[in-house]
């Protein structure tokens, strides 16, 4: 298909406005019988809005005498110069001059116009953009491909994560995990999102007033990418830090190294079932850093080929140390203080039982107040 100036199109455009226009001028004053019944009826509602008494027929035949006269020629008031020129044409001697100039001068003035407005549109639309212009625009063409390259590059890596992590969760499938993988992939843009705008047609003066709004739709367009793709991301970290706590913790139960610490793990049920309930609930940064402490904290209570005395003396110096920050009032730090002076005699006495049941107690009393993580 043959390209077809973008000034010919405007310019055929206008015409056509102008005619249907003026059909639809026509088509109006040729439906008399509407008008005059949409005239009739406005009247009768503004005189019964404001409670004023009228005549059907009255109406009526106002409304026929205004359509009477409305394309009734009225002579406008004549000055010195136009009652001599009217009489003047008036004289059939001198109608054929008269006539015929003023219609040359009406044809020039009629051609004169139409070409001026054509040449001054057809020049509006050709200089609009400078080369300058076309140069920055085909510019900005190249950066926004190389942007969209870099940002192709980071949804497939997403999406070869999120494949792994799936099949992944499939061998022990964890209900919170799927869950977060699915709203991950509805994040993750479907289609290839590269764009050849510019590359596969270069920019030029004849399209470069199509081609910049689609620059401008693709540069508006990547902050929505971005922000997907960081859903995506925070989604998959999340899915994935949970998998490898549930495969940590099933690996630590079973290290015949850690046996002996489990053993004496008085308490290994009830700390198992906490961090089963952080990681179930792991949506956000801060659920997250809370079931990734938990899950360490385990880990180093039941590291191998320790004394359970050893560990719990450790746990109770961690637990004084916090008590000790200046986030915690005065008044629990005080009440949890004399249970760690119990702590201490426990271990002193070597009942790690006793020591446990209490590290425990006092360990859950700061998480419920919020003082744990702080």
């Amino acid at each position: 298909m043959s390209s077809i100036p973008l000034s010919e199109q405007l310019g055929a455009m206008a015409f056509v406005d102008e005619l249907r226009h003026q059909q639809r001028q026509v088509q109006e004053h040729l439906d008399l019988p509407r008008r005059r019944a949409e005239i009739a009826e406005r009247i009768r509602a503004y005189y019964l809005s404001n409670t004023i008494a009228f005549d059907d027929k009255l109406i009526e035949q106002g409304v026929r005498q205004v359509f009477a006269h409305r394309l009734k020629f009225e002579a406008p008031p004549l000055n010195g110069f136009d009652a001599w020129l009217v009489k003047t044409l008036t004289h059939r001697s001198k109608m054929r001059f008269w006539g015929g100039f003023i219609k040359t001068f009406l044809a020039a003035f009629i051609v004169f116009f139409v070409w001026s407005a054509y040449s001054q549109s057809s020049r509006y639309i050709t200089t609009f953009y400078s080369d300058d212009d076309i140069r920055n625009v085909a510019r900005t063409a190249a950066e926004v491909r190389n942007e969209r390259i870099e940002l192709y590059k980071e949804v497939d890596k997403q999406r070869r994560e999120l494949i792994a992590l799936q099949k992944r969760n499939a061998q022990q499938q964890d209900a919170h995990v799927s869950q977060l993988l699915e709203r991950a992939q509805k994040a993750i843009p479907a289609s290839d999102i590269r764009t050849e705008v510019g590359a596969s047609e270069p920019v030029s003066r004849a399209n470069v007033a199509v081609i910049e709004p689609q620059i401008n739709a693709l540069k508006a367009e990547k902050n929505a990418i971005k922000g997907a793709l960081y859903t995506a991301e925070t989604d998959i970290k999340y899915a994935r830090g949970i998998l490898e706590i549930r495969e940590g913790i099933k690996e630590m139960l079973q290290d015949p190294k850690r046996a002996a610490a489990l053993a004496q793990f008085s308490d290994l049920d009830g700390r198992l079932a906490e961090l089963d309930q952080q990681l179930k609930n792991v949506n956000s940064f801060d659920s997250h850093m809370d079931a990734s402490s938990t899950y360490r904290e385990l880990s180093s209570d039941l590291w191998p080929d320790k004394d359970l005395l050893e560990l719990q003396t450790q746990r109770a110096y961690a637990l004084s140390k916090r008590l000790e920050k200046n986030s915690v009032p005065e008044e629990l730090r005080e009440e949890l203080q004399v249970k760690m002076r119990e702590i201490n005699a426990e271990l002193k006495n070597g009942d790690s039982d006793a020591a446990e049941r209490k590290i425990s107690h006092l360990t859950k009393r700061l998480k419920a107040a919020g003082y744990w993580s702080q």
